[in-house]
């Protein structure tokens, strides 16, 4: 069964068109959804057509999924309300991604505008109003000097290079505020501090130190869904992106954790089979990721390794 269907969902919106806003206020009784104008810790859901609102920012620090109005459309479709994993607004979405700064090599600008367009985004070379986001090392040049002089481009946010790697890493938009570039004071005649090499800002340890929240960063994850029941997997993957973590669809070489809930049974050859696809990974119960949530570290594996229950033991037959 569906467990989004069985309860009421309380629904926010941000960035939608009007006529959207009023098709999702018709369609309420038949989703069995409410929809409010604040959003609280008590929403189930986000529809949005932005990552830049201050809304947006509160439903990724509530862990409360961000979803686009095509999930709308789907749920109805379908007569109910379906799971929001296809459906998440992708960390970049409708930004629009401008580089500058000599430490982009070609081949540098050709990656990240391949990541960029991956995650929801588009890139372009040059600067002008359409732009969201000046990704730049350091408060000079002429793309910066610019974006700082012209009133058309007084809403273009100036971020470091860190901004595009967290969000990238994290699965949400970053908060452009904590990652701005901000220009040295012109009277201390200090020059600006040189960028940090690109392949460490873009490594996932250097996100893990700068950002605290990514303390899984270098653990990919694989969640069998036969060993989990659907409300357990919707949080254990709603942890997983709070966390920093990459999660893998099927088993592979890159997988560290394959993550086992409450319905792995107690048959052990059928994931011993599983790992042995995935040469890394570490069987672990699923209270792993949720102590490493809870205490926001990378705890060890190996106290937290999946055992089978015991089977239970028949009583002995009565003594004639």
């Amino acid at each position: 069964g569906n467990d989004l269907a069985m309860s009421k969902l309380i629904v926010c919106t941000s960035g939608l068109e009007p006529d959207r806003k009023r098709d999702l206020q018709r369609h309420t009784p038949t989703l069995n959804i409410e929809v409010v104008p604040d959003l609280t810790p008590e929403c189930t859901h986000l529809v949005a057509d932005t990552v830049l609102s201050e809304k947006y920012l509160a439903a990724v620090t509530w862990r409360i999924p961000v979803v686009s109005y095509e999930w709308v459309e789907a749920s109805l479709t379908n007569g109910e309300p379906i799971d929001e994993e296809e459906y998440l607004l992708r960390p970049l979405h409708r930004l629009v991604i401008c580089l500058s700064g000599l430490s982009f090599s070609t081949a540098d600008r050709h990656s990240i505008e391949a990541l960029v367009q991956r995650e929801g985004g588009a890139y372009s070379a040059s600067l002008d109003r359409h732009c969201t986001h000046l990704v730049t090392d350091s408060a000079s040049g002429d793309k910066y000097m610019k974006c700082c002089a012209e009133s058309t481009l007084q809403h273009v946010r100036i971020v470091t290079p860190a901004w595009l790697a967290d969000s990238i890493a994290r699965g949400a938009c970053a908060n452009g505020n904590d990652f701005a570039v901000r220009a040295p004071p012109p009277s201390s005649g200090m020059r600006a501090a040189a960028p940090a090499p690109l392949d460490a800002v873009f490594g996932p340890r250097l996100c893990a130190q700068a950002v605290p929240q990514l303390f899984l960063s270098d653990c990919v994850l694989h969640f069998p869904e036969s060993a989990s029941a659907a409300p357990l997997l919707v949080c254990l993957r709603r942890l997983a992106r709070g966390c920093g973590v990459t999660v893998a669809e099927h088993p592979s070489g890159w997988v560290t954790h394959i993550v086992l809930g409450d319905t792995a049974g107690s048959d052990a050859a059928v994931w011993t089979e599983l790992q042995a696809t995935c040469p890394l990974a570490k069987l672990v119960s699923h209270v792993w990721l949720t102590e490493c949530d809870r205490m926001r570290a990378h705890l060890p594996a190996s106290e937290y390794l999946w055992t089978p229950p015991e089977p239970r033991r028949r009583p002995p037959p009565p003594q004639p």
